[in-house]
C-alpha cells in the first residue's frame, strides 16, 4: 500500500502522510465539546426503537446507494440539523449501510456541500 508524501498544514505544521495536524485534532476535541449528547439531539430510546422498525421492513433491508450491503442504520436524506419535524418525517429516511457508505461517502458530501 503506498505511503502519501508529507504535507503542509494550512496552520504551518509538516504532516506525516496520512497523519492529521495536532490543530486539526485539537479543534475536533473543541468542537466534541460544545456538541450536545446524542440523546439531546433526538436519538434516544424513541429513535431506536421506531428506526429499528423501519430497517425491518423487506423494502429497507439493504442500503440506499445501491452497493448491495445490509442495511444497519437510518440516515437523514436531508440533514436535519436539530429541525426535529424534519428528523422524525419518514420520507426523509433511508436504510444505510454504516460503513462505508454512511460514515465516508456520505458524511464526506455533507461536509463539502455545508462548505458552500
Amino acid at each position: 500500500m503506498p505511503i502519501r508524501a508529507p504535507r503542509i498544514c494550512s496552520c504551518g505544521n509538516r504532516i506525516a502522510g496520512n497523519a492529521v495536524c495536532i490543530c486539526r485534532q485539537r479543534a475536533k476535541a473543541e468542537a466534541d465539546k460544545r456538541r450536545p449528547s446524542a440523546a439531546a439531539r433526538g436519538y434516544d430510546g424513541k429513535w431506536q426503537r421506531e428506526s429499528k422498525a423501519y430497517l425491518a421492513r423487506p423494502e429497507n433491508a439493504h442500503c440506499s446507494c445501491g452497493c448491495g450491503r445490509l442495511a444497519n442504520m437510518v440516515d437523514h436524506i436531508i440533514p436535519h440539523r436539530g429541525d426535529m419535524k424534519l428528523f422524525w418525517s419518514r420520507s426523509n429516511w433511508q436504510p444505510m449501510a454504516a460503513s462505508p457508505c454512511h460514515n465516508s461517502r456520505k458524511q464526506s458530501l455533507e461536509r463539502q456541500n455545508s462548505n458552500h
